[in-house]
C-alpha cells in the first residue's frame, strides 16, 4: 500500500517540480528595459536575468533618433508594451525584430527628445543592471545679443570696469548645465555652445563694436566655440578678462558678467608714441594709483614732461618718484630731478643738491647713462667744495674779535649759533641736513659747525655723506684734543662748569655774547623763533 501511495506521488510532482523548474529557468533569462530621464539626457536601464551580459549590446542612429538595443531572444515579450506607454517616447516610437542569426532580438527606441549620439557612454555594468547615457534635449534658438555696461571714461580712467553680454533663447534653459560654457585666458573668452542644441550661434558676432569696444570674433567651428577677443576700449588696451555665467532655470536669459582689467600704463606709451601727449600723461597718472606701477608710471610721466621742457611739472613728479624710491630702482631720477629744477629756478635747493652728490656718489660704482650729465651740472651749479679749519688759539682769537665787530652784523644785531658734533655721534649726523635747511633759508645767519677732535678725514667724509653744503654763511670747524672752542663758549652760560649737557650741543650767541644752551633740536622754524624770541624782540 505504501509502495502505491509513493508512486502516485512520484507521478504527480514529476511534473510540477519540471514545470518550476522551467519556470524558474525563464524568470533567470527574462530581460527588462526601461527609459529614464536626468538632466544630461536620457539613461536606458536593462533588467536582466542573465548570468552574462556579453550579448546584450546598445546603439544610437543619430539620422533617425534612435535608441538601439539588442536582447536574447527569450526577453520578455511586454518590453515593447511598457516602453510604448512611456512617457519619453515618441508615438509608436518602440518596435521588435528577431535577429535570426544571432539569436537576438532587436529593440528600436525613438525618444521624444533629440538624442545626440556622440555623447553616448556607459554609466555603469552590473551582473543584472545595465545602465547606458544618452545626452538629449531641445534645440535652443538664439534669439538675440546685447552688450551692457562697459562705462569707461577717457578722461578719468579706471584699471577695472565691469558689464555684461546677455544672450536670449527660445525657451527657457531648464536644468541644461553650463558648466564648460566659458572660459577665460588673458583678454580671450572662450564661448562655448554645443551647435546640436544651440542654433543661430551666427547673432554673437554682430553684437561687437558695443560701447566703444574693440573685439575679435573667431568663426564658429565644429565644437559651437566663439573665440573673442577683447582688444580695447575708447583705445585703452585690455589685458585681462574674468566672466561667470548666470542663469535661471525658468528663464530664457543667459547673462555672462564680465569685468575688463585696462593696462593703464601701455595705454599711455602707446598714446605718447603716437604722439598724444595729453592723453598719455592722463593715462599714466592713472596708473600710479596701481602699487606695481608707481615708481615706472612717474617716470614716464616725468620723462614725458622733461621731453616737452615743461621743466617745472618734470621737477615735482621726479621728487614724487624720488620719495617713493627707497631702493633705487630709478636712480636716474634723481640728476633728472635736479637738472630740470635748476633749468625752472636756475639754481639748486639744499635737498636737490644733497642728492646731486649721493648720485654722483654712486657714479663712482656704477656708470649710470647720465653719471657725465650729472657732474657737467654739479660743475655748473658751481657749489664749492668744504672747507673745514682746525681750530687753534689764534684761530679762535680772530673769530672771537670778528663776532664782537660791529662791521659785521648783518641785521642790526647779529645772531650766530654755534652747534657742537661728532662723527660717532647718530643724534648729531641727523641734525646735520636739517641745519643745512635753515642755513639756506636764512642767509642771515652764521652758522658754526664745530667737529670733535678726530681724523680730518673721517670728518670731512662724514659732512659729505650727512649732507654737508657750503655757504657764506656756515663756517666748519674741528676742535682740539682739548676742547678749546667747546669750552670757549660753554661755560659763558654754565658759569664756567664742565658742560654736562651731550653732544649734540647747539649755543645761541648775541655777536659774542651766548645767551641760550640746549642739546637736540628739530631746526624747525616754530622752534627756532622761540629761541631768539628770548633774546630779541622780534
Amino acid at each position: 500500500m505504501r509502495r502505491t501511495i509513493s508512486y502516485f506521488l512520484t507521478l504527480l510532482l514529476t511534473p510540477a517540480l519540471a514545470l518550476l523548474c522551467s519556470s524558474a529557468a525563464y524568470c533567470e533569462s527574462t530581460t527588462v528595459v526601461n527609459l529614464k530621464q536626468i538632466s544630461d539626457g536620457l539613461v536606458v536601464i536593462v533588467n536582466s536575468g542573465q548570468k552574462s551580459l556579453e550579448n546584450i549590446s546598445f546603439g544610437c542612429n543619430q539620422e533617425n533618433n534612435s535608441i538601439i538595443v539588442d536582447l536574447p531572444v527569450n526577453s520578455d515579450p511586454a518590453t515593447i508594451d511598457n516602453l510604448l506607454k512611456s512617457p519619453l517616447v515618441a508615438k509608436d516610437g518602440a518596435s521588435l525584430v528577431l535577429l535570426s542569426r544571432e539569436k537576438l532580438k532587436r529593440i528600436t527606441i525613438t525618444p521624444r527628445l533629440k538624442l545626440y549620439c556622440s555623447g553616448v557612454r556607459q554609466v555603469n555594468q552590473f551582473q543584472r543592471y545595465v545602465t547606458y547615457f544618452y545626452p538629449a534635449g531641445h534645440e535652443f534658438k538664439l534669439q538675440s545679443a546685447t552688450v551692457k555696461g562697459f562705462n569707461f571714461d577717457e578722461n578719468n580712467p579706471r584699471p577695472q570696469l565691469s558689464g555684461s553680454i546677455n544672450l536670449t533663447f527660445n525657451e527657457p534653459l531648464g536644468t541644461v548645465d553650463l558648466g564648460d560654457l566659458i572660459k577665460t585666458v588673458e583678454n580671450r573668452l572662450t564661448l562655448r555652445l554645443n551647435p546640436r542644441a544651440f542654433i543661430n550661434q551666427e547673432l554673437i558676432a554682430t553684437i561687437f563694436p558695443a560701447n566703444n569696444l574693440q573685439v575679435s570674433v573667431a568663426p564658429t567651428d565644429s565644437a559651437g566655440e566663439h573665440m573673442l577677443t577683447f582688444k580695447t576700449i575708447n583705445g585703452a588696451e585690455i589685458s585681462k578678462i574674468t566672466a561667470k555665467a548666470v542663469k535661471s532655470p525658468n528663464s530664457s536669459d543667459l547673462r555672462i558678467d564680465m569685468t575688463l582689467s585696462v593696462s593703464l600704463y601701455d595705454t599711455g606709451r602707446k598714446f605718447y608714441d603716437a604722439g598724444d601727449a595729453r592723453k598719455a600723461i592722463t593715462y599714466l597718472t592713472a596708473a600710479k594709483s596701481e602699487p606695481s606701477l608707481a615708481l615706472v608710471a612717474r617716470m614716464s610721466i616725468g620723462t614725458i614732461f622733461w621731453n616737452e621742457d615743461n621743466h617745472a611739472e618734470a621737477s615735482k613728479v621726479f621728487k614724487e618718484l624720488i620719495e617713493l624710491d627707497r631702493r633705487w630702482e630709478f636712480p636716474e631720477a634723481r640728476y633728472y630731478a635736479a637738472k630740470a629744477s635748476y633749468l625752472a629756478n636756475h639754481r639748486l635747493s639744499f635737498e636737490q643738491s644733497g642728492m646731486l652728490k649721493e648720485y654722483l656718489r654712486r657714479c663712482d660704482r656704477t656708470n649710470y647713462a647720465t653719471c657725465s650729465d650729472a657732474r657737467e651740472l654739479s660743475e655748473q651749479v658751481n657749489e664749492p667744495a668744504l672747507k673745514v679749519t682746525i681750530a687753534s688759539k689764534p684761530e679762535l682769537k680772530k673769530l672771537v674779535a670778528r663776532l664782537a665787530d660791529p662791521k659785521q652784523n648783518y641785521n642790526e644785531v647779529q645772531k650766530n649759533i654755534f652747534h657742537y658734533w661728532a662723527t660717532w655721534c647718530p643724534l648729531c649726523l641727523e641734525e646735520i641736513p636739517k641745519i643745512m635747511q635753515y642755513a639756506v633759508a636764512h642767509p642771515n645767519i652764521d652758522i658754526h659747525i664745530i667737529a670733535k677732535h678726530d681724523q680730518q678725514k673721517v670728518i670731512f667724509n662724514t659732512l659729505i655723506k650727512s649732507g654737508a653744503i657750503r655757504r657764506k654763511n656756515i663756517f666748519y670747524y674741528i676742535d682740539t684734543k682739548d676742547d678749546i672752542m667747546l669750552r670757549q663758549m660753554v661755560p659763558l652760560i654754565l658759569a664756567n662748569k664742565e658742560p654736562v649737557t651731550p653732544l649734540p650741543i647747539s649755543v645761541f650767541l648775541q655777536r659774542e655774547v651766548p645767551f641760550y644752551l640746549t642739546d637736540k633740536l628739530n631746526w624747525s622754524e616754530a622752534e627756532i623763533s622761540r629761541i631768539w624770541q628770548m633774546k630779541y624782540r622780534e
